[in-house]
């Protein structure tokens, strides 16, 4: 198949949908597929090796140059400033299938001409709903979902439930060889000392400030641990002086964001992976990197995690949405037992290897365009259509 995936920030920065962008377009080129990226011109920039994936970069007006009539439209506003940049290269590439990530992107529907045989697919990975975004569905020729949770979140909306195809994860880049006693000792943990690590956007509904009370507590308050912080972001002032307040500044480590290509030795130099979220996450691809990297993972029960991590706690540990002491208790759990913390990583390795690679991802992907082809095409025959 010619299969494009069409987002403005592929190219731009970085994060989950762009790590997922970029891992299903390897993995397709890889299958045999023909594969074309647009994106908005920025400095994003991605080692595809020796891969024909074709990129192609527009000009596109940044959602901060937009008047702030909420983030909403700030982020419709930027996607249609590329979008009427990028429809005519679009439309003569004449693929077989473009995939979108958000639903501020559905006014492709609309876009593409009546006589075009290109067909759209819905990629979800959470839930920027926006007004009108019903109306615009009804072009939309598949569905996938990153999760049966986040399955459930868009068939709510949209009364269309789609496949879940899971995200995955690079097992040859995410492993547990890239461990890493230097580094360790460069972040400031010392010997016996007992690291959970996080990486991501450091906002608010990443929930870390229960991470960080939770060393707070008297459970904790005496134990070998450090609280690894990896990334930049809107929470990352209020967390320090958060730390600094409980006088924990010299437990807590803010490492600046490093590139996907460095974070895998950060997670492999780690004992265990914490992820504390309170706001709804769809899947979170970096958890499962963690687990990946051979280090258990200390969650909450949140969202789309239990389908990564597993609600019977044998690859790591969930814990109640917000629930300090229950955070504190899990941490506590993994220090005391250090054997347990290495079957826990063996074992969460070992699931994700099983469930959640890219190459699955993308099968699934294919599998369910090919069934939405076969849909089509059985319907036209039923009505004398070519």
């Amino acid at each position: 198949m010619n299969i494009a995936f069409i987002d403005v920030t592929s190219t731009v920065s970085y994060g989950g949908i762009q790590t997922a962008i970029w891992e299903l377009a390897r993995a397709l080129h890889d299958q045999g597929h023909k594969v074309t990226v647009y994106g908005g011109k920025g400095s994003a920039s991605v080692n595809l090796g020796e891969r024909r994936i074709d990129v192609r970069t527009f000009p596109f007006t940044p959602r901060d140059r937009f008047p702030n009539f909420g983030t909403r439209f700030k982020k419709f506003a930027e996607r249609w400033s590329f979008a009427r940049q990028a429809k005519q290269k679009v439309v003569a590439a004449e693929h077989d299938w473009i995939i979108i990530t958000k639903p501020f992107d559905f006014f492709w529907t609309r876009l593409l001409p009546k006589s075009s045989k290109t067909r759209i697919a819905f990629m979800s990975g959470g839930t920027d709903f926006m007004p009108f975004d019903r109306f615009l569905a009804k072009g939309i020729g598949a569905w996938l979902a990153c999760s049966h949770f986040n399955a459930w979140q868009i068939s709510s909306r949209y009364k269309r439930y789609p496949k879940t195809m899971f995200n995955g994860v690079d097992i040859g880049r995410f492993n547990p060889e890239q461990k890493d006693a230097e580094l360790r000792t460069t972040l400031g943990v010392k010997d016996g000392e007992v690291l959970f690590a996080f990486a991501g956007r450091i906002t608010g509904w990443k929930g870390l400030d229960v991470a960080i009370r939770a060393l707070a507590e008297p459970i904790l308050r005496t134990l070998p641990v450090k609280l690894l912080l990896i990334g930049g972001g809107s929470a990352l002032d209020e967390l320090k002086q958060l730390a600094s307040g409980l006088h924990l500044s010299d437990r807590v480590i803010f490492q600046p964001p490093v590139t996907h290509e460095q974070l895998p030795r950060y997670y492999a130099s780690a004992d265990a992976g914490i992820f504390p979220s309170i706001g709804d996450e769809a899947f979170g691809i970096t958890i499962a990197e963690a687990m990946a990297s051979g280090i258990p993972a200390v969650a909450s029960h949140n969202g789309g995690i239990p389908e990564v991590i597993g609600n019977e706690g044998s690859t790591g540990i969930l814990f109640e949405i917000g629930s300090v002491q229950e955070c504190a208790n899990a941490i506590a759990a993994l220090i005391a037992d250090p054997n347990k913390r290495i079957q826990l990583g063996r074992l969460a390795r070992q699931r994700i290897v099983d469930n959640f690679t890219w190459g699955m991802a993308a099968q699934r992907m294919t599998d369910t365009l090919l069934k939405a082809n076969d849909f089509v095409n059985s319907r036209n025959n039923a009505h004398g259509l070519r």
